[in-house]
């Protein structure tokens, strides 16, 4: 069985500290930031997931959906 080598496992742990001092250093987002940017993640996701399932939706499409906003062939 062949071992499996990550490369420079030090510089990317240093990476991932050094930028997780930088997030904490970010104000907290007000709850309204935090819902718009939680929906915006769950309509990529939506996207994405359905688009390895071979759907043709679009993110607008999605959002209309996600809204009940009736959707059109437009």
């Amino acid at each position: 069985m062949k071992k499996r080598v990550i490369p420079n496992i030090e510089n990317q742990l240093k990476k991932l500290v050094e930028l997780q001092l930088e997030v904490e250093k970010l104000p907290p987002l007000t709850p309204v930031e935090k819902a718009k940017f939680e929906q915006s993640l769950a309509i990529d996701q939506l996207y994405y997931s359905s688009k390895l399932e071979g759907s043709e939706l679009t993110t607008k499409m999605i959002d209309k959906a996600i809204h009940g906003k009736k959707l059109s062939a437009a």
